[in-house]
């Protein structure tokens, strides 16, 4: 179940609360639940409220979440987060390794997206590096077959790491990427590949160059989303 008429706007820290607020608006989800704002698809869907996901939100990295009701609502609240998440890979677990499957049937739109993507990282990388020759190494979010990296990503970047958390997508990535694994050093290669859910994953520090998500983090709760941009702070750059 998605929301997918809310607005998909995102703040961080001090601002999620004025901007939650702002954000509230009826609404219906993908099955056709009508509800009168964001706040109230959340606390339905993985028991959040607004005064939950500000408080977590303030939070500084590595600090601990202020406590908020007994210990009985926050194991409930868990419990339906862990539900949120469990529906979204049952979902994709039903869906073809293929272009076509990943882009929801609209596998035309695949070579478009790839000049696309290329046209926007181009200009951002001679700005960020210059036209200094470097080792670079990027990290694919979602990266479900490894669509973007192997028509993308690993033409501009030495290494590129692939993080998954549907085994057979993975699985289908190695198999398209088989031709780019395991060579020189210094060649594009595809060279990680976790099956681990993205609100699980921490990026290795000092590794990424780039840190690339693309049509996957709105699988994420709000305060995942806000807790993974934090942690994804110890690289460089994030797009």
């Amino acid at each position: 179940v998605t929301p997918t008429s809310f607005p998909c706007s995102r703040a961080t820290n001090s601002n999620f609360a004025a901007a939650a607020g702002e954000m509230d608006s009826r609404g219906f989800d993908s099955t056709g639940r009508e509800f009168s704002s964001a706040t109230e698809m959340w606390a339905q869907e993985i028991g959040a409220t607004a005064s939950a996901s500000a408080s977590a939100s303030e939070v500084p990295p590595g600090a601990a979440a202020p406590s908020n009701g007994d210990a009985g609502e926050e194991a409930g609240g868990e419990g339906k987060r862990e539900e949120w998440y469990s529906k979204g890979i049952a979902y994709w677990q039903g869906v073809e390794a293929s272009t076509e499957g990943v882009l929801g049937g609209y596998g035309c739109v695949n070579d478009a997206d790839v000049k696309g993507s290329a046209a926007f990282l181009r200009p951002l990388l001679a700005e960020r590096f210059g036209a200094v020759k470097r080792h670079l190494v990027a990290l694919d979010c979602g990266s479900g077959i490894g669509r973007v990296t192997k028509n993308f990503l690993i033409k501009h970047f030495n290494e590129v790491d692939l993080v998954e958390p549907v085994a057979h997508f993975l699985e289908a990535a190695r198999e398209n990427l088989s031709s780019c694994m395991d060579v020189g050093h210094d060649t594009h290669k595809a060279a990680n590949f976790y099956c681990i859910p993205l609100q699980d994953f921490t990026p290795e520090e000092g590794r990424y160059d780039v840190i690339w998500i693309q049509w996957c983090i709105g699988q994420l709760t709000d305060d995942d989303f806000i807790s993974f941009f934090n942690r994804a702070k110890v690289i460089r750059f994030t797009l």
